[in-house]
């Protein structure tokens, strides 16, 4: 008897469920597989950070909050990988980088792998570096006598892209040095103007005499505390040579901070106004040229200055190399290491904050907005100088010693009625208003001893932003003009201080402090208020180009 098969209905019916079968099948085998894949690619990157792990742990890493990055390549050459990383996905070698950090809110190391690997962060020297070429002869230079030490020279257009936003400062790196790690820089921007020593005696002949005078301790007593303490932390004991300008190492110094002399001058070629060095502007350098005189970049050229002459000054600095978290070393879009505050208690002094104004005076743009600078800190306030001038020029008022009833402050509380006390500290603060004049009298610190109560004033005498830090009449190679207020108002603007008994200190163009008549001239008026120091910032980076706003 024969068994009886499947008919061409059954049979069909077989393959139509197998059919289905496989069709819902297929999907979850592929989900299958891909879920596999994709779990052995985080095992891969799980590898792949505990390598960064172990050569962190190795290497003594540190606890730096600003993420570094490890490149795969270097992994693997430091024997931390074993060779190329296959992605299982992809089936193509892996590239990227861990980035890695300390995290202080869970009080360990962070790492986290990045397929795409930014630019960004890296080290300052590793971006220099790529600058270099072997053929240059203007911009980034090796030096001839130390292969490891690399330098700038050249005009503006040669040397475009080596400014650093760094510390509530606008720096310029002059050099740095890989074997030791370190880079030096020079403030962009004079920050003050002062006499460099008591005119009464000569220019300093020891290091002791140097080290007693006005501007090493303006350089090293009120510049220095006025950064932040991981600035100060970052910056390395340096030998200054203050010298006589023909031999400038007879006499040296070991500082935190200090000045060109005039052999860096000459190594780098800084001759004239298109170096890119020369901001129009006259500041002092750090060797004597007689007992009278010390040295000067006199706008254009070298010169020299007597010991009464007050004239910017622009510190010098040794950092340990940073990692940079952006920019392109560009005038308008610096390297930068970010370091964002939150609120007024955290800024850092330098740093620009914008804040509403209200009046229909023009004195803040047609924004209505104007932008500060932080010039010191205090328990309670922050004290900020408008960042320019205001849109009219004014007396000073009815004698050379300022008070409340002089012409100038009519116009300082009209300014400070527009900003709102929601923002302005309105408490008294002690103003120094005391005299910077005479052969005897040019001690920055002697200011101090004359004080009157207001929370608006004007620029006091060796503070800091004290000196020509903005634009004033012409042009300035070492500020964006679209960031000051009221630029090309007049070419001085006051202080609070006199100078003997009938004159008032003023701020010139050319970086140089000048007399002026309280009440025949009319130089620009720049207010310094008080802001509360617990406003919160909702946006911006702090610089010039993205100052704070405030909440």
């Amino acid at each position: 008897m024969f068994k009886k098969g499947f008919t061409l209905v059954e049979l069909l019916a077989i393959i139509v469920i197998l059919a289905v079968i496989a069709l819902i099948a297929t999907p979850i085998v592929k989900d299958s597989i891909a879920n596999s894949k994709e779990q052995a690619l985080k095992e891969t990157i799980n590898s792949i950070e505990r390598a960064a792990y172990n050569y962190g742990y190795q290497n003594d890493i540190g606890y730096d909050t600003n993420y570094k990055k490890l490149t795969l390549d270097e992994l693997i050459s430091k024997g931390f990988l074993k060779g190329d990383i296959i992605n299982p996905v992809t089936n193509e070698k892996m590239n990227g980088c861990v980035l890695y950090r300390w995290n202080e809110t869970n009080n360990q190391y962070e790492f986290k792998y990045n397929e795409e690997c930014p630019k960004y962060p890296e080290s300052l020297i590793t971006v220099l570096l790529e600058q270099y070429n072997e053929s240059n002869t203007t911009g980034l230079v090796k030096d001839s006598t130390n292969e490891n030490l690399y330098y700038y020279t050249g005009t503006n257009e040669e040397v475009g892209n080596n400014f650093l936003w760094y510390g509530g400062h606008f720096w310029r790196v002059l050099e740095f040095d890989t074997s030791e790690n370190s880079v030096t820089l020079i403030t962009q921007q004079p920050l003050t103007s002062i006499a460099p020593i008591e005119p009464s005696t000569s220019a300093w002949e020891t290091q002791e005499a140097y080290e007693s005078s006005y501007i090493n301790q303006w350089l090293n007593d009120y510049f220095w505390n006025s950064l932040d303490s991981s600035i100060q932390n970052n910056i390395l004991d340096t030998t200054f040579n203050v010298g006589p300008y023909d031999n400038v190492s007879e006499i040296t110094t070991t500082q935190k901070v200090g000045l060109l002399d005039f052999e860096y001058c000459e190594k780098i070629q800084l001759y004239g106004s298109a170096d890119y060095l020369s901001i129009t502007d006259g500041f002092w350098l750090g060797n004597r040229y007689s007992s009278t005189e010390v040295g000067l970049f006199d706008l254009t050229h070298y010169d020299s200055g007597d010991i009464y002459d007050s004239y910017g000054v622009r510190p010098v600095i040794k950092i340990s190399n940073i990692p940079i978290d952006g920019g392109d070393g560009s005038f308008t879009n610096a390297y930068y290491k970010s370091s964002k505050s939150t609120s007024t208690n955290d800024v850092q002094v330098g740093e620009y904050i914008n804040v509403p104004y209200s009046g229909s005076d023009n004195n803040c743009g047609e924004d209505n907005v104007c932008t500060f600078r932080v010039v010191s800190k205090d328990s309670d306030s922050i004290k900020v100088v408008l960042n320019g001038v205001l849109a009219n020029t004014s007396q000073y008022g009815n004698s050379a010693t300022i008070s409340q009833n002089h012409t100038i402050y009519t116009v300082l509380n009209n300014f400070a009625s527009n900003i709102s006390s929601i923002y302005r500290y309105t408490g008294n603060k002690i103003l120094y208003i005391g005299e910077y004049s005479g052969y005897t009298n040019y001690n920055y610190k002697d200011v101090q001893n004359e004080t009157m109560k207001a929370n608006i004033g004007l620029p006091t005498i060796g503070e800091m932003f004290s000196g020509n830090d903005i634009d004033m009449g012409d042009t300035k190679t070492f500020v964006d003009v679209n960031t000051i207020e009221n630029p090309n108002v007049s070419v001085l603007y006051w202080t609070m201080n006199r100078n003997g008994e009938y004159n008032v200190n003023t701020v010139s163009d050319n970086g140089r402090m000048e007399i002026s008549s309280p009440s025949w001239d009319y130089p620009s008026v720049r207010p310094t208020i008080y802001l509360k120091n617990d406003l919160d910032f909702i946006s911006g980076e702090g610089t010039a180009q993205n100052p704070y706003t405030l909440q």
